[in-house]
């Protein structure tokens, strides 16, 4: 008897040692590295409601495979290299990271925390998806996909002088690299190109550059507050073109930043529309929001509810006997997951779970319409 009971407790220990980080008989711990102070923590903060309402939600109804979950999220301030200091803890402590926002911040997620599966990291950079990595897995569209979409349009409506404002950085020359591309594709180049410098509003030079080339359009490939001054300053100059952003301006911050130039100024979103109850995903989203305390909803919080959704199947379908090796095979094994009217889809060979891309433009009363 002394002899069975030593055997099981070893047994036991054996199985401890060998357990996953983050994962324990009842829980499952997700970790999260975002800017919840700094220059984007409106856009984080929002993030961060809609993963944590699908924690709530998925809590309030037993969890999974008799688990809950925890979602752990630390401040890195937008700033990178906070994001692979908190990457390192996290790693001990968490099955997995979540919903990172930003590249850089997501490049050194990835290198700080060797291994460690990473889903829906905010950003549509095509070098976090031009060489595959087996532990990363996307959600949404890239941003060459949503600069072909505003092309496509643009040029749908006899739109031909199209313009570009871009940071003047890696960031902004990406942004160069697929409108550039995506015009060719057209017989078409870019009529103009202003940039501004990381971090600062001081768009004089652009907004001459753009007022003396008289565009049709201008895409900015820029951040909230650049974007949102160069629409401002044009406007007051005149020049009233269509303005059109991508998604990472597809917020209220961006509308709040806009003031009374916001109508008619054209988004790109990578989500479904947030107000549209006729989607399952949507409807149950809006309920978990409101089962948080929150009633203000948008396309990242809803953006982070599906990655809730994703995250959940993988463990549901990873089973009882959860690992990083077995969740991952479990992601992959998503060839067409519904999460409600809305399908995320995955592969060996394609960690790309959506290409969707809707246009928005927003109206006198700072809504998104489609």
């Amino acid at each position: 008897m002394f002899k069975a009971a030593w055997l099981a407790a070893l047994f036991w220990v054996a199985g401890t040692a060998c357990a996953e980080p983050g994962v324990s008989e009842g829980k499952v711990v997700i970790g999260q590295s975002i800017g919840l102070s700094g220059p984007v923590a409106a856009v984080a903060q929002d993030i961060r409601s809609g993963l944590a309402a699908y924690v709530h939600h998925v809590n309030q109804r037993g969890g999974i495979n008799g688990r809950r979950l925890e979602l752990k999220s630390l401040d890195d301030g937008f700033a990178p290299p906070r994001t692979g200091e908190n990457a390192r803890g996290l790693a001990r402590e968490a099955f997995l990271l979540a919903a990172p926002l930003g590249t850089p911040h997501t490049a050194e997620l990835l290198q700080a925390s060797a291994g460690v599966p990473v889903l829906c990291p905010f950003t549509g950079a095509e070098r976090l998806r031009a060489t595959p990595n087996r532990v990363l897995f996307h959600i949404r569209a890239g941003y060459k996909d949503e600069i072909a979409r505003m092309v496509d349009q643009l040029t749908t409506l006899g739109i031909k002088r199209i313009a570009l404002f871009h940071q003047n950085d890696s960031f902004g020359e990406e942004g160069f690299e697929h409108l550039d591309a995506a015009l060719r594709k057209h017989g078409l180049s870019i009529a103009a190109r202003a940039t501004y410098e990381r971090g600062s509003l001081e768009l004089s030079s652009a907004v001459m550059t753009l007022a003396q080339a008289d565009p049709q359009a201008v895409i900015m490939f820029a951040v909230t507050r650049a974007a949102a001054e160069l629409v401002r300053r044009m406007m007051q100059a005149g020049r009233y073109t269509q303005f059109l952003t991508i998604s990472l301006n597809g917020n209220e911050d961006f509308i709040n930043a806009l003031g009374e130039h916001k109508r008619g100024v054209g988004n790109t979103q990578v989500a479904p529309y947030p107000w549209n109850l006729g989607l399952p995903v949507v409807k149950e989203y809006q309920q978990a929001m409101r089962e948080t305390g929150q009633t203000q909803f948008s396309y990242n919080s809803l953006e982070g509810y599906i990655c809730g959704k994703v995250i959940g199947e993988g463990i549901r379908r990873a089973s009882s006997g959860l690992t990083r090796t077995r969740f991952i095979s479990a992601l992959e094994s998503m060839d067409r997951f519904d999460v409600g009217g809305y399908e995320i889809g995955f592969s060996g060979t394609n960690h790309v779970g959506s290409r969707h891309v809707d246009l928005t433009v927003i109206d006198a009363k700072g809504k998104f319409l489609r």
